[in-house]
């Protein structure tokens, strides 16, 4: 304890830290019902993860570090102890993680956008995609592509946790706007003249398409009953990946990559 004391005053000039060993702390309690239920937080507790929302200039809210690796935190990552930091007993720490073999670090980072009235270039909608690795794969591809604005409409939430994690930090490269349910996303989308490509199984060879000559939109619906009727209704066109071999689809996050990727590549 005594040691421990000695890196604590050394880390926090001088002021001691006292160490929270309840699980009714109100700071753990906040914490928790941030990681489950997200609001205007995210819920990092991954030191990569940490490192790109420091990178995309996030603001933290306050950063959580367990007793036995505030030395080593001190000596790999200082900036982590420039934010309000809390130091954990190890049983209430790992009562506060999600995964099993936690990294001793959780930071709680803000996590809120506002929808824009002009969408500048290429861009994403998702409706009703529930499955946390497609949307994480869709967000991480996308950073790699022109598709800087994802619209997500009645989706699995961005603020899940294994969303969070497959992202492997993109979800920090990408403009991620979420909506309750369709009609709210028409209402905001009413006005707006952009094209959109939406993926169906009965749509044309998507290899056929040709360069779009402005901003557009690529639709991806739900793994099982693909995209509702009413965006279907407004698309220039349906596309799909052509299969072999019997095989009717791939997966919402590998079917988005393959298209977004393809269209990218047009010149």
């Amino acid at each position: 304890m005594l040691a421990l004391w000695k890196v604590l005053k050394h880390n926090f000039k001088g002021k001691f830290v006292e160490i929270i060993t309840s699980r009714k702390n109100p700071i753990v309690e906040k914490t928790i019902k941030i990681k489950e239920n997200g609001g205007d937080f995210l819920f990092l507790e991954n030191i990569k993860l940490i490192l790109e929302a420091k990178n995309a200039l996030k603001k933290f809210e306050y950063v959580l570090i367990e007793k036995g690796k505030v030395e080593y935190f001190k000596l790999n990552f200082p900036f982590v102890f420039e934010n309000e930091y809390f130091v954990l007993s190890e049983d209430v720490f790992s009562k506060v993680c999600d995964t099993k073999s936690p990294q001793g670090i959780v930071a709680v980072v803000e996590f809120h956008s506002v929808k824009p009235d002009k969408i500048e270039g290429n861009f994403l909608v998702l409706e009703n995609v529930q499955d946390p690795g497609n949307v994480g794969t869709i967000i991480r591809s996308a950073s790699g592509t022109s598709f800087k604005d994802i619209f997500l409409i009645d989706c699995v939430s961005v603020l899940n946790q294994k969303v969070i994690r497959s992202t492997m930090g993109a979800i920090f490269k990408e403009n991620l706007f979420s909506f309750k349910s369709l009609s709210d996303f028409l209402e905001y989308f009413k006005d707006k003249n952009y094209p959109l490509l939406v993926a169906d199984m009965n749509g044309e060879n998507l290899f056929e398409q040709k360069k779009m000559d402005k901003p557009f939109g690529v639709v991806i619906g739900n793994e099982g009953s693909g995209v509702s009727n009413e965006l279907k209704k407004m698309a220039t066109k349906l596309v799909s990946i052509p299969m072999k071999n019997g095989l009717e689809s791939l997966n919402a996050g590998v079917s988005c990559s393959i298209i977004i990727y393809y269209l990218d590549s047009l010149k």
